[in-house]
């Protein structure tokens, strides 16, 4: 990304600033001019190194001398490629190995193309462990395909254009989120919602994106409008309707979400439901912020019908929804509000609004309020909220971002909700509170360490069963965490955690997890390592501990602790030469004591070996 031309939408899309920063940023080289060097960022209001160390991974300064104007069709041609190759094996397989129709391994394909960060098109390919590779059900070879084009910045008309798979957003989330949406964490003002509207879908889910055309077009310097449409199949869990016997009808209780086709009845279930979706937005856009207005349709074939139960009463049911809504955000001088209001077609409302106000140039303060009505209705919804979708919640988010004299920075919020309406496993309306505690002090660029407290209160039903009783269900987490670079090619990784987990005057049972870390970056060898051993004893599935892990390139590992045992894996990654990378991993966990849905007793390994080409 070249930060000389890059819009605010490329810059909030990385997901490593704040609004008020992305518009420190766009304010300062609006009146100062392109930038000429990277040490001018830290003249920019709010910009501490960290964030600029961070920004500068995936961006560069570029000037007037070196902008690349070529057109974009030779874009085509030229550019970067990247063909990625992964091949996993479980063992023992993660998967009844009796009714899957496919044996133990995973194989992923992606093919990328890349120009100047105006042009992307690619395709990828991939295989879950028990799913069939060219035969069985999946005779045309792997059991998910993807491709995509997009295209942005081409003229001063056409701002972007993708084809073929892609993701979207609407405003903050209320009628459409498919794209990565952070909620609460320790970053405690990274709360409102922004980026791109349309974006290059690329990744290996198969379930949270759309598949056909989006156009973003200017009509002007304020008028702007985005334009969608996806027609794709989708997983769902389609039955008989037998209570008419005259004309019985077909009809779905749910969608499918995991992408696994291993046994009969999951393949039985893929693809089983055709899904169309059209959206559009008009944003008129000024200086100080812009207002945008939004609806989205979305039609299936058959009707949705989920089996009746309490707190499904205001869900959505039938074959067609249609949601609108009016987004907003706006700046001024310090403060940046945003937010948006939705109407879905049976009447329910939800709204999120929310500041961030900038009180010097090292303290940042949010507040986020949300009203999700219980009636309101959305299926493709992610705002920032404290449970998944976009109803039945109202809820105030606090939050605070402190750096004190570059070497310290506290991260606070506090967050208060109820439930209007019944949950799943709640049966009576109910509320929570929610409050975290992060205090990082930073040495030198050798050595960090931070202490995170968390704690967290909500209702839940009661074990004894009693009719609509509810008790308070509240865990807390305790962690300490270093970072130590001994030389440059060593650095050392420590983690403390804490967990306990009480409900009402019951005694509390109690998590604990460690490890160590160890990253190998030898210097001058084309050999790099990672190894973690972790040591973890929880009483119960209640009080388990998450922890990120590194892993290969593109793939994502979060396992959950619980029982007891130990855990270790090493990454090895080899450049080979200028256009050669190969990877590997291997994983394994020993259980000696488990506990009620949290797996078996025993040894479980995991083997990943990839290799990425690029030209």
């Amino acid at each position: 990304m070249n930060l000389n031309s890059a819009a605010r939408e490329e810059l909030l899309s990385l997901r490593l600033l704040n609004q008020i920063q992305v518009d420190n940023f766009i304010v300062y080289r609006d009146q100062f001019g392109p930038f000429l060097n990277e040490y001018e960022l830290q003249a920019i209001p709010n910009w501490e190194l960290g964030d600029i160390r961070r920004v500068l991974q995936f961006a560069r300064i570029r000037t007037g001398l070196d902008t690349r104007n070529t057109n974009i069709l030779n874009g085509f041609i030229h550019g970067d490629n990247e063909l990625f190759l992964r091949w996993a094996h479980p063992d023992p397989p993660n998967y009844d190995t009796k009714k899957s129709e496919g044996g133990p391994n995973a194989y992923a394909l992606r093919y990328r193309h890349s120009f100047d960060n105006r042009l992307r098109f690619g395709f990828t390919a991939e295989s879950d462990a028990g799913e069939a590779l060219f035969r069985g059900s999946n005779k045309h070879g792997f059991d998910f395909y993807s491709a995509h084009i997009f295209a942005q910045n081409l003229n001063q008309t056409v701002r972007a254009v993708a084809l073929g798979d892609y993701s979207a957003r609407m405003g903050q989330g209320l009628l459409l989120q498919t794209g990565f949406a952070p909620g609460k964490s320790a970053e405690t003002v990274s709360v409102a919602r922004g980026g791109r509207k349309i974006n290059a879908y690329g990744a290996f889910g198969e379930t949270y994106f759309f598949r056909g055309a989006a156009a973003t077009l200017a009509f002007g310097k304020h008028l702007e409008v985005t334009a969608m449409y996806s027609n794709r199949r989708r997983d769902a869990n389609v039955q008989l309707d037998t209570t008419e016997f005259d004309s019985p009808e077909i009809e779905f209780s749910s969608l499918l979400t995991s992408g696994y086709h291993r046994t009969t009845t999951e393949i039985e279930d893929e693809k089983e439901l055709h899904e169309q979706v059209g959206g559009l937005t008009a944003t008129w856009g000024g200086q100080k912020g812009q207002i945008t207005a939004n609806v989205l349709h979305i039609a299936y074939d058959k009707p949705w019908s989920p089996s009746p139960a309490p707190y499904r009463q205001f869900g959505f049911k039938g074959q067609s929804l249609t949601g609108a809504s009016i987004d907003y955000n706006y700046r001024w001088r310090n403060l940046f509000l945003f937010g948006e209001t939705a109407q879905s077609d049976n009447g329910g409302v939800a709204a999120v609004n929310g500041l961030l106000f900038s009180a010097d140039r090292h303290v940042t303060l949010t507040a986020v309020h949300r009203s999700l009505g219980k009636d309101y209705q959305s299926i493709y919804g992610n705002p920032f909220a404290e449970v998944s979708g976009s109803s039945n919640e109202q809820g105030l988010y606090l939050g605070a971002d402190i750096r004190w004299i570059r070497r310290w920075q506290i991260n606070l919020y506090a967050d208060v909700w109820r439930h209007p309406w019944l949950r799943f496993g709640v049966d009576a309306p109910s509320n929570g509170r929610e409050y975290l505690a992060r205090v990082l002090w930073t040495k030198s660029r050798n050595f960090s360490v931070y202490a995170l407290w968390q704690s967290e209160t909500k209702q839940r039903n009661d074990d004894l069963e009693k009719p609509f009783g509810l008790v308070n269900a509240k865990r807390d987490r305790l962690r300490l965490h270093s970072i130590y670079k001994i030389s440059k090619p060593i650095e050392l990784r420590s983690r403390l955690e804490w967990t306990s987990y009480q409900i009402g005057e019951n005694a509390s049972s109690l998590g604990f997890v460690a490890y160590q870390e160890a990253v190998l970056k030898p210097l001058g060898s084309p050999v790099s390592a990672a190894l973690r051993y972790t040591v973890f004893d929880t009483e119960d599935y209640d009080s388990r501990v998450y922890t990120f892990e590194n892993d290969l390139f593109s793939a994502v590992s979060i396992p959950a602790f619980s029982g007891r045992g130990t855990r270790w894996y090493l990454n090895l990654h080899w450049r080979v030469n200028a256009w050669l990378r190969l990877d590997a991993r291997m994983e394994e966990t020993n259980t000696s004591q488990a506990v009620t849905d949290s797996g078996t007793i025993g040894k479980e390994r995991v083997w990943k070996v990839q290799a990425r080409i690029k030209w």
